[in-house]
């Protein structure tokens, strides 16, 4: 049992390690070669340029360059310096959120300001938007969660004497999300990697996280979501140091718990975070086989039962407080299927086809599953037939995910309430978009190459001696579930966000790397010339 444990999870961490590295490399080539982005605001037509190859990789020597001169200045006293930088980035995004509060003047659109309506009824008392056919939430039952946290927000709001909209707050409350995030993730590559350089690295990155920054303004679930999962993460990855330490079985019932909890309300905000929670459990399990720990089996158990119970049970709770039901609501089948199909906007991008075949089926589930099969079916056919046009269709539908340095921060922030600034409005439509476009860039070549240099130097003794494989690979297991689930599932370039924030830990790593060796070249100069 013990030896098929041990192969099982040799084989297991192989395949993750050699597919980490090609995901990473494929991304690094593609990233310096393309950008993906959108020039009209009002068809976001996703448009796809060649970069010069020249200009990206002066881009990512200068990137080096400061994060180098940056690591040096903290070598002084790293303790200190490193906190002084962590208070620094913390400092700039409740700054930077706050200005984009104040002059930025984003106001929730689409299914946000649906989400948002629906949060505002409920909290005023009004359950009819818990109806099985004439609501938003008859469609989209999976947003409950998110219209539960909204409705708390809104009652909080509603105590206070004050007449501004509660939408000014929940942006205020999504810049603490984006603290804690930065925080919780910071810890976590200290305990990966306990390497200064790593820790540098990654406040830098994080500082020059500009599509993060303008997310804090997008009311939706994406930046308190995968806040809520960095909590969770750090303390499962404190859970495994526990464990290897041999500490009290209490300390570990502890970090196993908030790690439940935090993962349980990351599923509840975003429905989509269920991505990582898959990668989390089998890492688990195959944790639990290797160190050979009851435990851990059933704290992955614990894990899967409250990320798929979660949303039916905020359902539950809403439907007995309604005494009305909500429908199912658009098949997951309709969602391939559009998945398979052009539109205006990008290759699988949002055409409209998963909500008009439910609604025109009469929200009849298996009408919608019948037509979603024969579209689906129709589009393999063709592709079989025109094999070099499924090859330029996803190869399309790629690159406007992951080629998309802005992650579609213009486009999701890109409502207002009136009165935004001529500085804010030139970033998003105007001439400054072609440097926010261009920064945004440079900043996900680094964030690819950082990933690679990790995944083709993950396998050197000082990393792999501080946690068992899958452990330092697990984000990375959750960026290849979402690589693959997007590649099938509607495209957007926003949804790949939290995947982007996944592989910052190893960008860090592999960015300190690179500053490590040029200390070290620029020491051995030193000790040459003063001999």
């Amino acid at each position: 049992m013990e030896k098929a444990g041990n192969f099982i999870y040799g084989l297991a961490s192989g395949m993750v390690r050699a597919l980490s590295l090609i995901l990473t490399g494929t991304l690094l080539v593609c990233g310096c070669l393309f950008t993906c982005y959108s020039e009209d605001m009002v068809s976001q037509l996703v448009l796809t340029k060649w970069d010069f190859l020249p200009v990206s990789l002066l881009g990512l020597g200068v990137w080096f360059l400061v994060a180098y001169q940056l690591y040096r200045w903290t070598l002084q006293n790293p303790q200190k310096r490193q906190t002084i930088l962590l208070v620094i980035v913390l400092g700039w995004y409740v700054l930077g959120g706050l200005l984009l509060v104040i002059f930025g003047r984003t106001g929730p659109a689409a299914d946000a300001v649906s989400v948002y309506q629906a949060a505002e009824e409920l909290a005023s008392g009004n359950t009819g938007v818990i109806h099985p056919t004439d609501s938003y939430l008859s469609y989209y039952p999976q947003q409950i969660g998110l219209v539960a946290y909204e409705e708390i927000l809104f009652r909080l709001w509603n105590l206070l004497p004050v007449s501004l909209s509660a939408h000014h707050a929940m942006k205020c409350i999504n810049i603490l999300w984006a603290c804690l995030l930065i925080y919780y993730q910071y810890q976590t590559v200290g305990l990966l990697f306990r390497k200064d350089s790593a820790n540098v690295a990654y406040l830098l990155l994080m500082f020059c996280n500009a599509p993060l920054l303008m997310y804090t303004s997008f009311l939706y679930g994406e930046v308190p979501s995968f806040a809520a999962f960095s909590i969770g993460l750090y303390h499962l990855i404190k859970l495994f140091k526990k464990i290897n330490q041999g500490e009290a079985q209490n300390s570990l019932i502890i970090s196993a718990f908030f790690s439940l909890l935090f993962f349980t309300v990351s599923v509840a905000v975003r429905k989509n975070a269920l991505i990582l929670i898959i990668a989390v459990v089998l890492v688990t399990v195959l944790e639990a086989l290797r160190r050979k720990r009851l435990f851990l089996s059933g704290l992955a158990v614990c894990y899967l039962l409250a990320g798929c119970l979660i949303l039916p049970g905020i359902t539950a709770y809403y439907e007995h407080r309604a005494d009305s039901e909500l429908s199912s609501g658009v098949t997951a089948l309709s969602y391939f299927a559009m998945g398979m199909q052009e539109s205006s906007r990008a290759n699988g991008w949002y055409n409209g086809f998963n909500f008009n075949t439910y609604q025109n089926s009469g929200m009849n589930t298996e009408l919608t599953n019948e037509i979603s099969k024969k579209a689906i079916s129709e589009r393999l056919a063709y592709f079989q037939q025109h094999p070099k046009d499924a090859i330029y269709f996803y190869g399309g539908k790629f690159l406007s995910q992951w080629a998309d340095g802005t992650y579609a921060s213009r486009q999701a922030t890109l409502s207002t309430f009136g009165g935004r600034s001529a500085f804010f409005q030139s970033l998003y439509e105007g001439d400054y978009s072609r440097f926010y476009i261009g920064f945004c860039n440079l900043f996900q070549n680094a964030l690819y190459l950082g990933a690679f240099l990790f995944c083709l130097l993950a396998s050197r003794k000082e990393v792999s001696s501080v946690h068992s494989d899958l452990v330092l690979f697990l984000c990375m297991i959750g960026v290849i579930g979402g690589f693959l689930f997007h590649m099938l599932w509607e495209a957007n370039s926003r949804y790949i966000l939290p995947y982007g924030l996944l592989l910052l830990p190893y960008a860090a790593y592999g960015t300190g790397l690179v500053s490590e060796a040029l200390a070290s070249r620029q020491n051995k100069i030193q000790n040459q010339r003063a001999h």
